[in-house]
């Protein structure tokens, strides 16, 4: 079993990146020597995104951080780059660079998304179960806004109203979900309900199904244009399902102690960024031909 992980990470995220690979160096001393894992980790410092001349922090901080930290994952093949050239960048880029012939599995992993040491390891346990040609396994979360949301909740965490989910503690949530761990088991979703935390994309999902199109550029919400194509592939019979594993739970880390000022404004308070245009709403305008031309390369194959 061939499995990439890839995590991109912005240089305001630096200290998220440290969390993150603490936890996946404890993940692997649960991991069997059988499993092979790849890190693929980018560190951006996009000169289109950032103006380094009229920042107070130079690259060079962030750089030796980057590759400082980068020590805790000398136990799996950690392929890092920095990337600082003059172009749009983002996570969107880095799914495009990380496909390879020989994965089967693919892991998306959240710079600000705290997961336990256990996840890792009960996610490929749950992969070799399940047998559709294209599917995606998610971690249960805590209580969000709405109840979209409600379908990878769980259950120690429904009752929490949908004003209040960011009044919750991420040190608080990672202590009931230990305290109460409940059996490691797999279900499956009535509605389509993932993020990009911490998913598993099965490789026909992620190169054929919905992969990153030449044209999606720097950041934006493949992950919800993904299942909106879902939900119409479900229509038409395609053998699709999403699995959750029950009583793993992530969360952001940027609430409780961390909210507001989280692991990141000290940065953004010294680093200028340009005025470029938003990401998010670039990607949402072309969302629906991205959908439409995903379903033409079904279509054709």
């Amino acid at each position: 079993m061939n499995i990439k992980i890839y995590y991109h990470v912005m240089p305001w995220e630096i200290d998220y990146a440290l969390l993150t690979f603490i936890q996946l160096k404890k993940s692997k001393y649960h991991l069997g020597d059988n499993i092979n894992i790849t890190i693929e980790t980018v560190l951006n410092l996009s000169n289109y995104i950032i103006d380094w001349d009229k920042s107070q922090l130079p690259k060079e901080f962030f750089i030796q951080k980057y590759n400082d930290i980068s020590q805790l994952l000398v136990d799996y093949k950690h392929n890092k780059r920095i990337y600082d050239g003059g172009d749009l960048y983002g996570h969107l880029d880095l799914q495009k660079e990380c496909i390879s012939p020989e994965i089967d599995y693919y892991i998306g992993v959240c710079p600000d998304i705290y997961f336990s040491e256990t996840l890792l390891f009960y996610l490929i346990e749950g992969i070799k179960s399940i047998k559709n040609k294209y599917f995606v396994l998610t971690p249960q979360i805590s209580k969000l806004w709405d109840g979209t949301w409600d379908e990878i909740t769980n259950n120690k965490f429904q009752e929490i109203d949908y004003s209040k989910w960011d009044e919750s503690d991420i040190f608080d949530i990672r202590n009931i979900s230990k305290q109460s761990e409940g059996e490691k088991t797999l279900y499956t979703t009535t509605n389509n309900k993932w993020a990009g935390w911490f998913d598993v994309y099965n490789k026909a999902f992620f190169e054929e199904l919905c992969p990153v199109l030449p044209e999606m550029k720097g950041y934006g919400p493949w992950d919800w244009a993904s299942m909106i194509k879902v939900e119409q592939d479900k229509k038409r019979g395609i053998d699709f399902k999403q699995y959750v594993l029950e009583n793993e739970v992530i969360f952001e880390y940027s609430v409780g102690a961390l909210k507001n000022k989280g692991f990141s404004l000290y940065y953004k308070n010294f680093i200028k960024l340009k005025d470029i245009p938003n990401q998010r709403q670039e990607f949402e305008k072309n969302m629906n031909k991205h959908i439409q031309k995903w379903m033409m390369n079904q279509i054709s194959e």
